[in-house]
């Protein structure tokens, strides 16, 4: 599980990718409200399941052979009024962080937006 902070004033929605180095993986979505993305409210802190703690070393070893996964942060605000494919097809992407299992324990599990 990794804990996301949302410091900011915004709501967010969060989905991770382990297509490294895709820059376009989170294309291949479906709208986000069908395909498991997760809503972060703003100034909200929350913990997010894309996995949990005890099964991130299998993930990292079988399913992602770069060892690196992404996250990606989507505004919601701009998601809720103009759509997943207007996200999409303008390549909309608020914030994407490549992480490492390495970085992930260096930052004990916690992602903060600001």
């Amino acid at each position: 599980m990794i804990t996301i902070v949302n410091k900011t004033n915004k709501t967010f929605y969060i989905d991770w990718s382990t297509q490294y180095p895709d820059v376009n993986a989170y294309k291949s979505k479906p709208n986000p409200a069908l395909n498991g993305f997760s809503k972060v409210s703003a100034n909200e802190t929350t913990d997010q399941v894309f996995a949990s703690k005890s099964s991130y070393e299998s993930i990292f070893k079988y399913r992602i052979p770069s060892g690196v996964m992404m996250i990606y942060v989507f505004d919601g605000s701009t998601l809720e009024t103009q759509g997943w494919d207007y996200i999409k097809n303008n390549n909309l992407v608020y914030k994407r962080y490549d992480l490492t299992l390495q970085d992930l324990n260096n930052m004990n599990w916690t992602l903060t937006i600001d």
